[in-house]
């Protein structure tokens, strides 16, 4: 217990502050770029994502099958040859770039030295999730924690100087330089130390086993990037820049529950595939259990608490109309946590191709809905096509590995999870339809909050 509890809260506070800084510190990088340099940030950043996932093959996402695969003496060697291949298509991709970097200059609207810093942070950015996951598979999350205390601390101080700096008509390129000589620098460190540490560059079992894995990944992440970006894209073309500017803040607060989301999973998930490794079904089932309520009372406090909180993040009142869409954002992440589940599950039985198929299919879906609904009730249609889509996400692997994968039988089934679902949406819209009611809301949230807290000293383990 001990030492879970030791991996479970190095591991939240290291993604707390990789992406928690960054989402609190979103309103005052905002306000010194105004609307326009912000845009021009936030377009970079996508494109930064997009090469990261399809120049480098999502290697890192194999570590965690690599562990189930060989001993441990193997793993370097393992992580070396991945690496390099990463390293291999980064390259290639990248020299294909630069033969035609005045084209795709043009067609992205961004200066080619803008699409120069794209390569440089992308490939960082994948050295980083790399170390990261590398980190988490081995338990070693104080050492996580470092690394993203860095990473937040040097991005942040580098892109306020730098922006103060320059003019204030290219200040955008202050957060941009920041941001890309953290993750670029540092991911050429990581690079390095990898491929020393492993010695091996090229070994055919090592790169068969990643292809296999990784190649549907890379489609999957590419669809969830367009779930998750799609949305904004279009409502700036239906409804104008404005509308883009209110949604998307929203947007942001909303994506304190991913943090948390994703700090959490990044502490259950290593012990989940020791225990499928191991048979432990019992132990994976208490697990879930504490994850499901833990998460579900985090989810229903802040939905409960947003209103007023996110009246002080949002200090012009000129985005207050995105209030009613936190709901909704919070319950899109609700559903992509109950995802995790059966998505670990075909990831430990190597089902990579079914995830990819299905988010490609969700993310069509998501246009499609998108389309419909914003014509229909503008933004929250946005919201709430995301919020079906993941729904839909959902139900499709739980039929499938409830039903269809062969392979074991899938432990978390629906009297698990249920009710803690139907309670979280109940919340969710009782939030929604009481906004003047604030001191019920926050007494509510509070008792909620005991509560939990009692839970957790009685298990003596937060997951």
């Amino acid at each position: 217990m001990k030492r879970q509890n030791r991996v479970a809260f190095f591991n939240i506070l290291s993604t707390v502050l990789l992406q928690g800084i960054s989402v609190f510190t979103a309103p005052l990088i905002a306000d010194m770029l105004g609307t326009s340099g912000y845009g021009v940030v936030r377009i970079y950043t996508i494109w930064v994502s997009v090469c990261a996932i399809a120049f480098t093959l999502q290697t890192q996402g194999t570590l965690v099958n690599a562990r189930v695969e060989y001993p441990e003496e193997d793993q370097p060697k393992y992580q070396s040859s991945v690496m390099a291949l990463s390293l291999l298509v980064f390259l290639l991709c990248s020299g294909i770039v630069l033969l035609f970097i005045r084209p795709i200059s043009g067609a992205l609207q961004l200066h080619w030295f803008l699409v120069l810093l794209i390569l440089f942070q992308s490939f960082g950015t994948f050295c980083v999730n790399f170390l990261n996951s590398k980190f988490t598979y081995e338990f070693k999350a104080d050492k996580n924690m470092l690394v993203s205390l860095a990473v937040a601390l040097t991005t942040l101080a580098l892109s306020v100087a730098l922006i103060l700096m320059l003019p204030e008509e290219i200040n955008y390129y202050g957060r941009i330089l920041a941001l890309a000589m953290t993750y670029g620098c540092l991911g050429i460190f990581i690079c390095a130390y990898v491929l020393i540490k492993g010695k091996t560059f090229y070994n055919r079992e090592y790169w068969k086993l990643c292809l296999t894995l990784a190649l549907p990944v890379v489609f999957y992440n590419l669809s969830d990037l367009v779930l998750g970006q799609s949305d904004q894209v279009m409502i700036q073309q239906m409804l104008g820049e404005s509308q883009v500017g209110q949604y998307g803040l929203a947007f942001n607060f909303g994506g304190i529950m991913f943090t948390i989301f994703t700090a959490l999973n990044n502490s259950w998930t290593p012990f989940f595939f020791e225990d499928m490794k191991q048979g432990r079904r019992e132990e994976m089932q208490r697990q879930a259990k504490n994850f499901l309520e833990l998460f579900t009372v985090l989810g229903v406090g802040f939905v409960l608490l947003a209103t007023e909180v996110y009246h002080v993040f949002a200090r012009d009142r000129e985005f207050w109309d995105g209030t009613i869409l936190i709901p909704v954002f919070v319950t899109s992440y609700y559903l992509n946590f109950l995802c995790t589940f059966p998505v670990n599950f075909e990831y430990y039985h190597k089902k990579t191709k079914v995830v990819a198929v299905v988010t490609i299919s969700v993310s069509l879906v998501n246009i499609g809905l998108n389309y419909v609904l914003i014509q229909w009730v503008g933004i929250l249609g946005a919201a709430l096509a995301t919020a079906f889509s993941h729904g839909l996400q959902f139900t499709a692997h739980y039929i499938y590995v409830r039903y269809i994968l062969k392979q074991g039988e899938y432990p978390f089934g629906i009297r698990l999870w249920a009710k803690y679902l139907a309670v979280f949406l109940v919340m969710a819209v009782f939030a929604m339809v009481t906004p003047e009611w604030a001191v019920l809301r926050w007494t509510l949230g509070a008792a909620i909050g005991l509560w939990e807290l009692r839970r957790i000293a009685k298990r003596k383990v937060l997951i």
